[in-house]
């Protein structure tokens, strides 16, 4: 196991990436996070994707902040609080979703959740004409299941943190997608590129080693850095959002920690295909900062997918921070039914993303080491 321990010596001399990429990145995550959902007052910008309209008869904090997290995803409609207002509006395509929020919810919602009984329930109106309605009505409950575990760990806590805590939490996850992919690829591709220094290869020509063992001790030391980054930001995220966290079904929150640890497995393929390739640092410092924007950006962090333009909500599904995130939302909702097969979907297309740039690492590394470029006999069998 000499390589494995020289390449996880290589990585501790340059402390600096994990420090930068993995400790600030990750407590830049945490400051952004606070403020990045504005007060729902605030002036804002609206997607025309859903129209929706919400009858809200309990005029609370809850109430309110739903209404702001569906803003986010949809144009509000005015719709009077009359039985036949409501029918006219869904019935006429005014709106695709109407959602009515009682008198009390606030108040008997998280009495329920904190008593751990059955609170009150929200009505809903759909448009049998809009599938993407129901797939808002998945994420006003999922939003409302965050809020309910919030409440259970904390039960003097006020709406107003609860809401804000819910918010937070899901936002940290996906930026977590940033800081793991770009502390991976870096720090694995600095282990990999290690080995194609003229005088390591030489050493390793001429060493017992064979190609295949020293492949898995380089391997096996990718993987454990790649574990450790991912344990550092995890458990960076449970310690400041662990109120919701630690009061999600063991189920939930073990499926949460797999998708991130299965979408860490993509960035550890891309620094193997960087050393494959003969990088050095400076390509897989430019690869992974460039890698990790790109992916978050589709991936819907920065700016949500409702918002852009159809073709890049196209390209964004054939991303793997898109998948993440589609297992993250499953995940958090509830890992049971329906929502463990949305796990399951996310976490295969994630390996198979990792699966499809692993081959094609193997692929280019084996043309690199025949061409006429790679040294030793098949260079010298070029006429010169």
């Amino acid at each position: 196991m000499q390589a494995c321990r020289y390449a996880l010596e290589v990585v501790a001399k340059h402390p600096i990436y994990l420090l930068v990429y993995v400790g600030f990145l990750s407590l830049m995550g945490l400051f952004i996070t606070s403020g990045v959902y504005p007060p729902a007052t605030s002036a804002g910008y609206e997607s025309a994707e859903v129209p929706f309209a919400v009858i809200d008869r309990d005029q609370s904090d809850l109430s309110r902040s739903v209404a702001a997290f569906l803003e986010e995803r949809g144009t509000s409609v005015e719709v009077a609080d009359e039985a036949r207002a409501c029918q006219d509006a869904v019935a006429t395509g005014l709106v695709d979703y109407l959602l009515i929020v009682p008198a009390g919810f606030e108040e008997g919602y998280l009495a329920a959740a904190r008593d751990g009984g059955d609170g009150p329930r929200l009505e809903t109106v759909f448009s049998f004409q809009s599938m993407a309605a129901t797939l808002v009505d998945t994420q006003v409950n999922q939003y409302l299941g965050l809020v309910r575990a919030a409440a259970v760990l904390e039960p003097d806590s006020s709406p107003e943190v609860l809401v804000a805590q819910a918010e937070a939490s899901v936002f940290y996850l996906m930026w977590s997608a940033y800081p793991l992919t770009v502390a991976v690829v870096v720090s694995v591709g600095i282990l990999m590129g290690a080995f194609n220094r003229t005088d390591v290869r030489r050493r390793v020509a001429v060493s017992s080693t064979s190609g295949l063992g020293l492949g898995l001790q380089k391997a096996a030391a990718g993987l454990v850095v790649a574990l450790l980054v991912w344990a550092v930001i995890m458990g960076i995220g449970l310690v400041a959002f662990g109120y919701s966290a630690f009061t999600l079904a063991p189920a939930d929150l073990a499926c949460v920690l797999a998708v991130e640890l299965v979408f860490v497995l993509i960035p550890l393929a891309i620094a193997f295909l960087l050393g494959q390739l003969g990088c050095g640092e400076s390509v897989s410092n430019t690869v992974g900062n460039i890698t990790g924007m790109v992916l978050t950006f589709l991936g819907g962090t920065w700016i949500s997918l409702d918002l852009m333009p159809e073709a890049v909500r196209v390209v964004a599904t054939f991303t793997p921070v898109y998948w993440l995130g589609e297992g993250l939302r499953a995940a958090v909702g509830d890992a049971t039914g329906s929502a463990a097969e949305g796990v399951a979907l996310a976490v295969d297309v994630l390996l198979l993303f990792a699966a499809a740039i692993f081959v094609t690492a193997l692929v280019a590394g084996r043309m690199r080491a025949t061409s006429d470029d790679a040294g030793g006999n098949a260079a010298a069998a070029v006429p010169r």
